[in-house]
């Protein structure tokens, strides 16, 4: 009698991670679509329909982002201890209601300001957790071949961005309800894509560990870890100059500045060449293959942010405006995806989902501080002038860096 249970072949092994990290994928498309969508719907509400001052656009876009300062850590945890797979489901379920809510709203014409902040306070909430579970679930799903995992990834997100933008662009067309219906249908795609992937156990099973010590340990491992540390830190200054600038400035210009008469074309386009540019570089990043000097890769993308932030200083045809926002689209999308392969690479498996919370602070966690200091630098000094004082604190920061962290040093194997 032969009780053995039959080994599975090498192609079969293959064709279950390909499905896992398809089904993932899909999820990730899902999210990000939605994402675009409110990228250029959000700003457009706020900046033209409600045509907010500068401090308001600035509080405005900074409610979309202060959730993940408060609960970014946490979701990590329970990314850390939790199915990544049943907390996926549960924040795609949730996140179809806000919108079908804003919908209605602008439907009744009782569209406010502070709607808005509600609608933003939810959506950055449920980010909050969903980011840190997709971060973790990846590691999981992919098991082999982190970089091109993550690049991937990266490119999913960036494309599925652009699609959510493109399909934006056409509000002056379709009407703002109906785009807000389409990106909650889109959505609940993502919760069925969810509900098809295989369970994810938690990387930590421990469960008797109160959940602030767990969030102060990962913090701990991050800290730990010069290059994992140096990353965050630098991510943590990258939201704050340059994501900020991002979500407040270019509204702003594109209103006050451009004047445009389709708002949400225009800021289609604008975002469109951003991320892009993004796709761009992790195609790129594909093509190429190991990168081993990961943190000069990341520290020259920087610079030509700094570069373009001066740049911005200056009255330009809105042409050579989007080529400008194409080539900082290529240097973000560079800087992402070294950033977390560094990270992804360097963390414990044990703490990998806190860690990458820490890290994703960077971006997520900074840019509301951003967005509300440039909110108010705006108001105070006029767009032209204000650009000036984020790419002056960057050269520093940089220099810093160089000096003082391993950063310009750092050599990583091939995974």
């Amino acid at each position: 009698m032969n009780d053995a249970t039959p080994v599975p072949d090498a192609n079969e092994i293959a064709t279950a991670r390909q499905r896992r990290l398809n089904l993932y994928l899909g999820g990730q498309a899902s999210w990000f679509i939605s994402l675009g969508i409110q990228f250029v719907i959000f700003p457009f509400l706020v900046t033209e329909v409600l045509h907010e001052p500068p401090a308001r656009v600035g509080i405005a876009q900074m409610s979309l982002m202060i959730p993940s300062l408060l609960f970014m850590l946490l979701g990590g945890t329970l990314a850390d201890h939790g199915d990544a797979r049943r907390i996926l489901i549960r924040v795609h379920l949730l996140a179809t209601l806000p919108p079908l809510i804003l919908a209605v709203v602008f439907l009744t014409d009782n569209l406010s300001y502070g709607t808005l902040i509600i609608y933003a306070l939810a959506m950055g909430t449920l980010g909050a957790f969903a980011i840190p579970a997709r971060d973790s679930a990846l590691t999981r799903v992919a098991e082999t071949g982190i970089q091109q995992a993550v690049a991937m990834a990266m490119g999913v997100q960036m494309g599925s961005q652009l699609v959510g933008m493109l399909v934006a662009a056409f509000a002056y067309i379709t009407g703002t309800p109906a785009l807000l219906f389409f990106q909650a249908f889109v959505m609940s795609a993502g919760l069925w894509l969810s509900v098809r992937l295989a369970p994810l156990p938690p990387t930590n099973t421990a469960s008797d560990v109160n959940r602030f010590v767990q969030i102060a340990d990962g913090i701990k491992s991050a800290a730990a870890i010069p290059i994992v540390a140096t990353v965050i830190a630098l991510n943590f200054a990258v939201g704050l100059f340059y994501v900020g600038s991002f979500l407040v400035v270019l509204p702003l210009m594109l209103r006050d500045i451009y004047q445009s008469t389709e708002f949400t074309r225009d800021f289609a386009i604008i975002n469109i060449c951003f991320w892009g540019g993004t796709i761009l570089a992790n195609v790129a990043l594909l093509r190429v293959g190991h990168v081993p000097y990961r943190g000069r890769v990341m520290m020259a993308s920087l610079t030509s942010g700094l570069v373009i932030l001066t740049l911005f200083h200056f009255h330009l045809p809105f042409w050579l405006l989007c080529l400008l926002i194409l080539w900082w689209g290529m240097g973000a999308g560079t800087t992402m995806t070294m950033g977390r392969t560094i990270v992804q690479v360097a963390a414990s498996g044990n703490h990998l989902a806190r860690v990458l919370s820490a890290y994703q602070l960077g971006f997520s966690g900074g840019a509301p501080l951003g967005a509300l200091m440039m909110g108010l630098l705006v108001g105070w000094l006029g767009v032209f002038d204000a650009v000036l004082i984020p790419a002056t604190i960057m050269v520093g920061i940089l220099a810093l860096l160089y000096f003082l962290t391993p950063i310009w040093s750092y050599r990583a194997e091939a995974d």
